[in-house]
């Protein structure tokens, strides 16, 4: 017998808002409607295979290009003592060309599995456990190897040692409280360097003890850094697979989409940050919180714990990254529309105090085993300092700002982005409550709710980097089955893969143009041999 998926119509990033208990209301509240997994052939496995094998070459090459060309520490660096002078120079060129043909290779094979794992609205041709399986292979490779795209591990590293130590990571940068001398205060990134932390107690805490462990080693706490990531993923991935099953979407796209994404191997694997955490606290808590609701009329003391345990893991998530806090909405004014029936227009106060007394339990606890005060509600260090050119609201500003000089009215930029940055985050706070309140009307679907409002914040958030959007990949992976949707995040992740250097340092441009030129180079006459090998063999043995 063929085993049957369970899918439901195609829902968008914005679906028509329709009445409660519409038909509309009921497809976004994850009706479902009964298709057939297709059976793939045996040429179709095969090619799939060739893929999976591709991917994991590429990873192999991002792994040992790291080890030359990625994020080492300013001293210390566990990796091995590097040459200086020109041979220094040609030899990260080198690296980082091989990271960025590794880069190139994991997105030519993520992007053609997409036909078989219903991407396209077609069948899926590939069960979970394949996908699964892929993601373990292809994260293999990048375990050991330097971090990649970015220095905010040693900011990390950095912090620990702080907590550790019973200091204060809000009080200062960490070169002011561990020193000019200190190994692991020389490798922070110059942005973090004189600046608070912006992290919450979890981030810190976990830092806290990975600094424990490891006593400061650097190499260890990179490895140890990278496992939580790793852990933080995995539960992303199990939180994708069950709300896609909650909200009717074929479990193989979702992962795909969201888990399997090179933005999230080479970022949250490969660069180590911390967003794993939050994904994965956030994702298990929402589907938990869900699972809650849905017990309330059976079984209150089991909807009850799940509940509990719901706004302890989200409370956690914002205790990394404070964007985290948005799924408890979205879990309240669900438990708001379930609780309407008995308590009217009551429902939701009632739901928004049980969400808030978690939230300040969950952060009494984790402030009680951390030790850390709550310097990390207004600190935000560095970051509202970064001019990243992928906010929206910030480029406005600049623009303005650039306008007003030829004018001759002086340089006003900062202020221009102040009001710029000002408006965009009320915008998005606008935006949010519209989808709150869509949610407790029912008209879209709680997941839907929230990614859609983080993608709204991403999009007029005050600094983006690349990663950002996962923010909002991850749950829209798990509700949004229209293709154009998947097809322009899979075109976003395409193209901005490569956008950040492995250094995840700014280079002189004739290093940069080489880099890419090399790596360009070197992908086309790998894509150009296998398509010969394809076509006079490879089309055979594959049949």
């Amino acid at each position: 017998m063929k085993p049957r998926l369970r899918l439901a119509r195609p829902t968008g990033i914005l679906p028509r808002l329709g009445r409660p208990g519409s038909r509309s209301a009921e497809l976004h509240e994850g009706s479902l409607e009964d298709v057939t997994l297709a059976r793939p052939s045996i040429s179709e496995l095969n090619r799939f295979s060739l893929l999976r094998w591709v991917g994991m070459m590429g990873t192999l090459l991002i792994g040992l290009g790291g080890l030359g060309g990625g994020a080492l520490p300013v001293v210390g660096n566990p990796y091995g003592q590097l040459p200086g002078g020109a041979f220094m120079g040609r030899m990260l060129q080198a690296s980082s060309a091989l990271v960025l043909l590794g880069v190139g290779l994991l997105v030519l094979a993520w992007v053609l599995m997409g036909p078989f794992v219903g991407a396209g609205g077609n069948r899926a041709r590939v069960r979970t456990g394949v996908l699964l399986r892929t993601l373990a292979a292809w994260i293999l490779p990048l375990l050991v190897t330097a971090p990649l795209f970015t220095q905010d591990i040693y900011s990390y590293l950095a912090q620990g040692s702080i907590v550790r130590q019973g200091l204060d990571p809000y009080a200062a940068g960490p070169v002011e409280i561990l020193g000019t001398e200190d190994r692991l205060a020389r490798s922070v990134p110059f942005i973090w360097a004189h600046s608070p932390s912006p992290y919450g107690p979890v981030a810190l805490g976990v830092a806290a003890l990975i600094s424990r462990l490891t006593g400061d080693s650097i190499l260890l706490g990179v490895l140890a850094h990278r496992a939580v990531a790793v852990a933080g993923l995995s539960l992303a991935a199990w939180g994708v697979i069950a709300l896609s099953r909650r909200c009717g979407v074929a479990t193989p796209a979702a992962l795909w989409l969201g888990v399997l994404n090179p933005l999230s191997l080479l970022h949250l694997i490969g660069g180590i940050h911390n967003e794993s955490l939050l994904l994965g606290f956030v994702l298990v808590g929402l589907e938990l919180g869900l699972r809650g609701i849905d017990a309330l009329a059976a079984s209150p003391p089991r909807a009850a714990g799940l509940l509990a345990a719901s706004g302890a893991l989200i409370s956690c998530g914002g205790m990394v990254k404070v964007t985290g806090f948005i799924a408890l909405g979205f879990v309240g004014m669900a438990l708001a529309r379930a609780l309407r029936p008995r308590w009217g227009a009551w429902s939701v106060a009632a739901a928004a105090g049980v969400q808030a007394a978690l939230l300040a339990a969950s952060i009494a606890a984790a402030s009680w085993v951390t030790g850390i005060g709550l310097g990390w509600v207004t600190g935000q260090g560095g970051a509202a300092t970064i001019r990243s050119w992928l906010s929206i609201t910030t480029d406005i500003g600049v623009i303005g700002g650039f306008i007003g000089m030829l004018l001759g009215l002086g340089d006003h930029t900062e202020a221009m982005m102040s009001i710029t940055r000002a408006v965009g985050v009320l915008v998005a706070a606008g935006f949010m409550v519209r989808m709150l309140w869509a949610t407790y009307r029912g008209t879209i679907h709680p997941v839907g709710g929230l990614g859609v409002s983080t993608l709204a914040l991403v999009i007029f958030f005050p600094v983006v980097h690349p990663w950002y959007p996962l923010w909002a990949i991850l749950p829209l992976s798990a509700w949004a089955n229209r293709f154009a949707f998947r097809a322009g995040v899979a075109a976003y992740s395409a193209l901005f893969s490569f956008l950040v250097l492995p250094r995840g340092l700014a280079l002189p441009p004739g290093t940069v143009f080489t880099i890419y030129a090399s790596s360009a180079l070197a992908f086309a006459f790998l894509l150009a041999c296998g398509c010969v090998w394809y076509r006079r063999r490879g089309r055979r043995s594959l049949s």
